[in-house]
């Protein structure tokens, strides 16, 4: 493989990085936009789903099944958080944008998506909370946490082989 295609499959990695990015924002604030009703309908949705099947593998009573239930919508955000900050690190690395500032750009990022989250829900009457705007941020920190750890154990690997 030569010099120009490693280019073009980096740049079209990058591409779908940034369309994936796009597609995970408009995922997070559609579902902000949903009425109070359809929310909790979609929670209790998943919260059927994946509570059966916590509960088929480590029993009803368990801490993780016991949490979930009571977690499922905070579990969400810093789900769809994390997503995100898994996303836009890669890219990060793909474009090498992998400097100090870039990270700080990319969390201050987090801090107003979140925050533009939670204004969208007001105007859907399903109020905000700064709590889930520090949801928001620790899911995406955490993806951005362990995308740095893989490409650390990586770079390890790599150097342990020559």
């Amino acid at each position: 493989m030569n010099i120009s295609q490693i280019k073009e499959r980096i740049g079209t990695k990058k591409a779908l990085l940034y369309v994936l990015t796009f597609l995970i924002l408009i995922f997070i604030w559609s579902n902000s936009f949903d009425h109070p009703n359809e929310s909790y309908a979609k929670s209790n949705k998943v919260l059927e789903v994946v509570s059966s099947w916590l509960s088929d593998l480590l029993g009803p009573e368990n801490t993780l099944t016991v949490f979930f239930k009571s977690h499922v919508r905070k579990i969400a955000h810093f789900t769809e958080y994390l997503l995100l900050g898994t996303a836009v690190t890669t890219g990060m690395k793909l474009s090498r944008k992998m400097k100090i500032q870039h990270f700080y750009n990319s969390l201050s990022f987090a801090v107003i998506a979140a925050v533009i989250d939670e204004f969208i829900q007001i105007y859907t009457f399903r109020g905000s909370s700064v709590r889930d705007v520090v949801i928001d941020f620790a899911g995406y920190f955490t993806g951005t946490v362990l995308v740095l750890l893989v490409l650390s154990v990586k770079i390890l690997v790599e150097t342990r082989n020559k």
